[in-house]
């Protein structure tokens, strides 16, 4: 059926009262649902990995593999695309037809999938110099052979991912959170399903297969609910156009940003490779456990306040702008914070409660702990930094978040080489994680310090004090904690005397999340549709702002 044109022209609707239950309040627990059972499939999926495999070199290769295919991903279709699609999509739908805003959308998509299939091509050529000079660098000679050969596998997957990640950011740009995080559900699903089934089977080959058949669920769910709201592909490049060239003025300097984050993973990697065996599976692991709270409280706030921001942005509402802006900052730090200082002092506990099993063995448990504590103390810089680029790139401004970004990422890159040139296993892998950490929260404090210069009215803190108060009690509460409770078993929980110790360490550390959580809720705001937000009527089948 043919699109339905809409002329240029648009009814405002009269503000409405405020409903009791938003739609961006919706939508936001539904991204954070999808993102905490994105995570917990995640961790789920390292449980399997970890049985079969512990830290065993082949998890090294299997972890350094995916380093080039997600660059390619990241950097073509992934984040820096989608980003820069959004703000120019929804200023098309607001002065334009329907009909023209899907020819932009295919536009973007016939220019992509060639770039990602030649990019996919050329990797998959120069497969064994690639990962001899980056992250494969520490490994011997069979590994690094091991780690291209899994590499080629992988390569299918930023195709597949990167059309999806293009779906992904029109169906968010129509306020369908759901089905884009059902996608990324699938994806880990896959995973699990190579892990489970497919590994035992065909070793670490058949993990491979799970991401493959993982990337073709991620794509193949978002199609339908796309074509509902009117969209059909046809190969198609509206040249010369505007709103293109703007897509590419946005994207340039996220591109760049894109790559360098991507390379400063790469680079982690290369630099674990050289420390010994299990240092690049346990710093994966680790990380796995830090992106469960991240992907909870920043990513998905972060998802769903973007569309609205560049909405508000594109229709000159400073006011209400700056009102949401430190609604989703505040919400964040206020709950981060108190998760960062838990991931930090429960790290042992978590780490044997989900990874302490089959080949992984008290080794592999050290490393990842390790690994864990560095990376819990940049949690809540982290979840920051995410909403304060979204900020950047709602007001149409990637080059700010790009340069702040490139100096932290050198940064890190170059403290992490120097200070763990030297030391015992362990104490590189915390140091190098740490350092990344350090970095990230380097990152948010100079994105939102550039934020107050440039758009007035951005804060995060209010009443210091308080705070104060809240990060105390937590040390308290944990001081009086290790000095009550038993201390854990260094083998795997084999009984209920292990378990029910393990369940201690747990509860005591889920009372200090409370704590910080509750002494600083007096700032915690749910984002929620204010009275008077701006709408715009767009008929049947339009999309409300």
């Amino acid at each position: 059926m043919p699109l339905k044109d809409y002329t240029k022209s648009r009814t405002t609707v009269q503000p409405k009262t405020m409903p009791k239950l938003s739609r961006t309040l919706i939508n936001t627990a539904i991204v954070a649902l999808g993102y905490l059972l994105s995570r917990l499939l995640g961790v789920i999926r390292d449980i399997f990995i970890t049985a079969q495999f512990g830290t065993a070199p082949v998890v090294d290769a299997y972890r350094a593999a995916f380093a080039i295919p997600d660059l390619l991903y990241l950097v073509i279709a992934g984040g820096a695309l989608g980003t820069a699609l959004i703000p120019v999509f929804q200023q098309r739908k607001l002065t334009s037809t329907s009909s023209e805003a899907w020819q932009l959308a295919n536009s973007v998509i016939t220019l992509a999938l060639p770039l990602l299939v030649g990019a996919a091509t050329v990797a998959w050529i120069w497969a064994e110099p690639l990962v001899r000079l980056t992250t494969a660098r520490g490994f011997a000679p069979e590994l690094q052979q091991q780690t291209a050969y899994l590499m080629r596998m992988l390569l299918i997957q930023p195709i597949l991912l990167g059309i999806g990640g293009i779906v992904k950011a029109l169906l968010e740009s129509h306020d369908n959170f759901a089905t884009p995080t059902l996608g990324a559900n699938l994806y880990n699903i896959g995973i699990i399903a190579g892990a489970a089934i497919l590994a035992p089977w065909f070793g670490i080959d058949g993990v491979v297969y799970g991401v493959i058949i993982g990337a073709v669920a991620f794509l193949g769910v978002q199609i339908s609910p796309l074509r509902r709201l009117g969209w059909q592909y046809h190969a198609h490049v509206e040249w010369p156009s505007a709103d293109l060239r703007e897509i590419a003025r946005l994207l340039v300097p996220r591109l760049f940003g894109q790559s360098i984050w991507q390379i400063n993973l790469t680079v982690m990697i290369a630099i674990a490779s050289t420390f010994g065996v299990g240092a690049v599976a346990a710093s994966g692991y680790a990380l796995q456990i830090m992106l469960l709270p991240h992907g909870l409280i920043g990513l998905s706030v972060g998802t769903v306040v973007f569309p609205l921001l560049a909405r508000l942005y594109a229709a000159g509402h400073n006011e209400q702008f700056v009102t949401r802006a430190n609604q989703a900052l505040q919400s964040v730090l206020v709950v981060t914070i108190p998760a960062a200082f838990v991931l930090w002092s429960g790290a042992p506990a978590i780490v044997k409660l989900l990874y302490q099993r089959g080949s992984f063995d008290s080794a592999s448990l050290f490393l990842t702990i390790a690994a864990v504590q560095g990376y819990a103390i940049g949690l809540a810089g982290f979840s920051v930094a995410e909403i304060a680029v979204r900020i950047w790139f709602a007001r149409k401004d990637t080059r700010t978040p790009v340069v702040i970004g490139a100096i932290t990422v050198t940064a890190n890159v170059l403290g992490g080489w120097w200070l763990t040139r030297e030391g015992a296993l362990v104490t590189q892998l915390q140091m190098l994680t740490t350092v990344f950490s350090v970095t990230n929260i380097l990152e948010g404090a100079l994105l939102i310090g550039m934020l107050q210069y440039r758009q007035p009215g951005i804060t995060i803190w209010q009443h210091p004090w308080h705070w104060l108060l809240s990060v105390v009690g937590m040390v308290v509460l944990w001081q009086g904690s290790i000095r009550i409770l038993p201390a854990l078993p260094l083998h795997p929980a084999q009984d209920w005397h292990d378990w029910r110790i393990i369940g201690a360490h747990l509860g005591s550390s889920a009372l200090i999340f409370g704590w910080g959580v509750l002494t600083s809720s007096r700032w915690l705001r749910v984002i929620r549709d204010s009275r008077g937000t701006p709408a715009t009527h767009q008929g049947s089948e339009g999309v409300s702002a």
